[in-house]
């Protein structure tokens, strides 16, 4: 008896933790969230060779946090867990650190649109306008930084148009997955007895 009271409470201290009980992921869940995009980025590298494939886990990550809840900032706090976990298992450092502004950015374009456009990022197509809008931002940048120091990054091996083009449709893709787990965790979360009870 004392071990099903246990579990009770341990469920119940888990979900208050985690933010299942007001059917709202807390910032702890969100930042572990975010480390998760890093691991999967760092150890599930399918290294697909085209520019912005991690586009997919990253927006589908911060787009379901992003629809999930009313939170002020929570893509940044999504982006901030992938920025720790990036910097924490990359072993190229520099490569790592170089990333961080751009994620926060991408970050910053989510949650502003959010508060621009409201519930109807909810809609497949402007999510994944959206989503499209703010990973083409790291790219641009990219391109604006080679161009003023005469350098060049990985995905500038391709033709011009070709980096755009992948990193609009990763980002859009992402986008679209994360706006379609949103929906499904809306609605589990409205049906009657959702929630954890205790």
């Amino acid at each position: 008896m004392a071990q099903m009271q246990t579990g009770k409470w341990s469920l119940k201290r888990l979900s208050r933790l985690t933010g299942l009980e007001s059917r709202e992921l807390s910032p702890a869940a969100l930042f572990l969230l975010g480390v998760a995009v890093a691991v999967v980025h760092r150890y599930f590298d399918f290294n697909l060779g085209l520019p912005g494939h991690h586009g997919l886990e990253l927006l589908t990550a911060v787009m379901f946090a992003r629809l999930t809840s009313e939170r002020p900032w929570v893509a940044v706090i999504v982006i901030t867990g992938t920025a720790a976990g990036t910097v924490g298992l990359s072993p190229h450092i520099v490569h790592a650190f170089k990333n961080v502004p751009l994620y926060y950015l991408i970050g910053g374009v989510i949650d502003g649109g959010y508060y621009l456009l409201g519930r109807r990022c909810r809609l497949l197509p402007v999510a994944a306008a959206l989503g499209a809008a703010a990973f083409l931002t790291k790219p641009l940048i990219l391109l604006g930084i080679a161009a003023l120091v005469d350098t060049s990054f990985g995905f500038m091996r391709h033709v011009a148009w070709f980096p755009i083009v992948t990193y609009i449709s990763f980002g859009a893709i992402g986008s679209i997955a994360g706006a379609l787990l949103a929906r499904d965790w809306r609605g589990r979360q409205e049906k009657p007895g959702a929630g954890v009870s205790g």
